[in-house]
């Protein structure tokens, strides 16, 4: 995780100064780019996304969403960004998010607002993770609060634990 996530410091996704180029990009949409109810990237978003696009990354949309029109509207961002979507349905932190894709030898990113998803599918790809200050929308349902607090108290913990069992599996499987 980045330094500045770790100090508490979360910018916005659009204020972030990327530092990386040519690499394979994992976006979170909702709370990332757009608050959850979001249906449409504002131009800061878009120029961010297009100055990434620029320094070589190729750019892939994932959601968790499980609204009914999460598919339209990831469509439609994906349109509106004018970058590929990651197979629809895809829950992160599972694998399936990335199926096609030839990730091997490539830098990989995922850039996202919850430990719990984007976090933890950073950790189990070997991705550099990118957390961004959470977008939030006074009529955000009530689940996704819900979710939120959950991932605020969890999400730290489970990176932690995470982090701190990477060594015993490097250990086992040398044995």
């Amino acid at each position: 995780m980045e330094a500045s996530a770790r100090e508490g410091a979360l910018e916005d996704f659009e204020q972030q100064s990327f530092d990386f180029t040519n690499a394979m990009v994992i976006l979170d949409v909702d709370g990332t780019l757009v608050p959850d109810c979001g249906r449409a990237a504002s131009e800061a978003v878009v120029r961010k996304v297009l100055d990434l696009k620029e320094r070589g990354n190729e750019i892939r949309l994932c959601s968790n969403s499980r609204r009914s029109d999460y598919a339209e509207r990831l469509t439609a961002l994906g349109a509106q960004l004018e970058v590929d979507l990651c197979p629809v349905p895809s829950r992160k932190p599972s694998t399936f998010a990335l199926s096609g894709l030839d990730l091997r030898g490539r830098k990989v990113v995922v850039i996202g607002d919850k430990d719990l998803t984007d976090g933890l599918l950073a950790r189990r790809i070997g991705a550099r993770f990118i957390k961004v200050r959470r977008k939030l929308d006074p009529a955000d349902r009530f689940v996704s609060r819900l979710a939120n607090l959950f991932d605020n108290l969890f999400g730290p913990i489970a990176l932690f634990l995470w982090d701190r069992q990477q060594p015993l599996r490097v250990l086992c499987r040398r044995r």
